[in-house]
This record gives structure tokens, sequence and C-alpha cells, in this order.
């Protein structure tokens, strides 16, 4: 099965979402940081409103640099990751030489994946360590860390069963 696609922004948002959610740790780590710290941080400064209501203005200056910086951490630390994955995305596109078609030819030998006039990168599918799959994005894993990913989109149903079917035929459960 041949596909013709275009890297975009929201493609590789869509799998670093599915990414972040295959593991019990990454899952805890983004609750931790959207979630636990915003709590403990509104917790905080509204103790610190209490303690000077109440007038112990001495335990609210123990805790307001505490509480100031889990404030700074739940404000800057989303920032920072909208801006690393923008960061990312211009590095993947700086990679495939500014150009965003990228051709995939997917046989029951391997996947090639070729960027016209530039490059061409073929995975057996040995090398395939996990699958993952969504409405929005399709992804290979060639270890825990990396994958390739392609938007589900230029997977017609046929083909998309097709590959379902080559992914239950070569990667098996490690």
């Amino acid at each position: 099965m041949k596909l013709s696609y275009a890297f975009t922004l929201d493609d590789y948002k869509s799998a670093l979402r599915i990414h972040m959610r295959r593991t019990i740790g990454r899952r805890a780590r983004v609750v931790l940081l959207r979630v636990v710290l915003p709590i403990l941080a509104v917790t905080g400064l509204v103790s610190i409103l209490i303690f000077k209501i109440r007038a112990e203005s001495e335990l609210a200056s123990d805790y307001i640099d505490v509480v100031g910086g889990l404030l700074l951490l739940s404000i800057v630390l989303p920032i920072a990751r909208i801006i690393d994955v923008c960061i990312c995305f211009k590095r993947l596109l700086r990679a495939l030489h500014g150009v965003s078609t990228v051709t995939l030819d997917i046989g029951d030998d391997c996947i090639i994946s070729g960027i016209p006039g530039v490059s061409e990168g073929k995975l057996y599918w040995k090398g395939i360590a996990g699958f993952a799959q969504d409405e929005k994005v399709t992804m290979l894993y060639i270890d825990k860390r990396r994958f390739f990913f392609f938007p589900t989109s230029a997977l017609s149903p046929i083909q998309r069963t097709e590959l379902n079917d080559l992914v239950a035929r070569h990667i098996t459960k490690r």
C-alpha cells in the first residue's frame, strides 16, 4: 500500500498525546504537572490569605516563597511545553529539508518512508516494537521512546484494515 501525506503541527501534537498516554509513568507526570501542581499553588495561596486575615503574618511569610514557586511553576511549565512542542516540530520540518510531503510504502516485508528528492528510509517489521492508532494519527514505535507517525486520514478504510492485519501478523508482544 502506498501513501502520500504532509506533516502538520496538529498531527504531531496528536502523536505526542498518544505517546503520553502509553505508560502509567507518563500519565502520572501529566497529572502532576497539569492538575496537582496548580491545585497545590491555589491551596497555598488561599492558606496565605487566611493567615493574613487571621493576623498570623509570620506563618504567611514562611509559606510565601514556596507558594510563589508553585504558582510560577504552574504557569511557566505549560507555556514551556507549548514552546518546546513548536520547536521540536520546526526541527522535524528542518530534518525534512523543508519538504512537508512524505511518501510511505507499507509492504509485507518492510516499510519504506521517502522524502521526494531528499532521502529514503527502510524499516523492517522486526524493528517495529509497538503500534498505536486513533482517528487522527497512526504510530509505529521503533523503541519505547522513538516513534514514526503518519496521519490516519491518509489511509482509506481498506488500507487501514490491511495495515491492522500487517501489524497483527508482524508485531509481537515483547
